[in-house]
């Protein structure tokens, strides 16, 4: 059986602000047909003003109705400032997810400009 990699866009320019943990959010991605795992989430923040400074975070629920807090999962990133280069084009690990449907929120922290645009998307191998 063959595999591949499938990309699916998260966020696509959005803009992020505020502290919450209540950032734009990504649709429900189907995870029981074909998704063998996550591979990872690529993405790139940017400012014009200062440094962009964002963190992901996921939730998951059994039938895309009911769904899990994002405080109920560790953060997948807490501060994009922690990076070397926060502005780049990065990638990170995902978690199993353990559940047949993911999403994903993309939230600003306290020292983020008003002006910032995150652009991110979810690997996923598949058979």
């Amino acid at each position: 059986m063959a595999e591949w990699l499938v990309s699916r866009r998260l966020f696509d320019n959005v803009p992020v602000s505020g502290t919450a943990v209540s950032g734009p959010q990504s649709s429900a991605i189907d995870l029981r047909k074909d998704v063998l795992r996550l591979e990872s989430l690529t993405f790139l923040a940017s400012s014009i003003v200062s440094t962009a400074d964002v963190s992901f975070w996921y939730a998951i629920s059994p039938d895309n109705v009911t769904w899990g807090s994002y405080a109920d999962n560790a953060a997948l990133l807490t501060s994009t400032v922690s990076l070397v280069n926060p502005q780049g084009v990065h990638t990170m690990a995902m978690p199993n997810a353990l559940a047949p449907f993911i999403r994903f929120s993309v939230s600003s922290t306290g020292s983020n400009p008003q002006d910032t645009r995150v652009t991110g998307d979810l690997w996923l191998r598949i058979s």
